[in-house]
């Protein structure tokens, strides 16, 4: 059943010979001219479609996008183009506990871990009996962290020798933050 906004609406059958004429020479294919006799019998308002630039090919063009000449496309407003930074995993924050033994430090990682949604990035043995446990997330999380894993540690015994938060470490802090797994007596 035809209706009256059949005509307007884009043909995938005419639509698809569209991208065949920049391969051929210009008077090799009717198209490549504008003209074709069976769209201009068939209905006059493909003619003028016809005569246009095929949307699939003018639309990149159009915004701006240099894509379809291989350059990226240039950014508008005051950021400088460049990498983008590469997200954190786990949360912005860092929180760090460190202990004497490896049983206070276990149990200050228990209790960080299940105080708050905070993921445990490393267990290091920093040497001479001390043992470094280090959680990231979001802000909040890693202070409820690490007042719940400094209190657990208290309770275990002497262990505690440190606790600390860093909110945003800087990005040459990260290299840091690796573990070695070195073993240090």
């Amino acid at each position: 059943m035809a209706t009256a906004s059949t005509p307007a609406s884009p043909d995938p059958k005419s639509a698809a010979p569209a991208p065949a004429p920049a391969a051929l020479p210009a008077a090799a294919t009717p198209a490549a001219t504008g003209r074709s006799t069976t769209s201009r019998a068939a209905s006059p308002a493909r003619t003028t479609t016809r005569r246009s630039a095929p949307p699939a090919r003018s639309t990149p063009a159009r915004r701006g996008g240099s894509a379809a000449r291989g350059t990226p496309p240039r950014s508008s407003g005051g950021a400088a183009a460049g990498p983008a930074p590469e997200p954190r995993p786990y949360g912005i924050a860092l929180g760090m506990i460190e202990t004497r033994g490896l049983v206070p430090a276990i149990e200050a990682a228990d209790a960080m871990t299940k105080a708050a949604e905070v993921r445990l990035i490393v267990r290091e043995f920093v040497g001479g009996g001390y043992v470094t446990v280090m959680v990231r997330g979001e802000t909040g999380a890693v202070n409820a962290a690490v007042r719940a894993g400094a209190d657990a540690c208290e309770r275990v015994g002497d262990g505690l020798v440190a606790a600390h938060i860093i909110a945003r470490p800087h990005a040459e802090v990260e290299s840091a933050l690796v573990p070695t797994h070195a073993t240090r007596y």
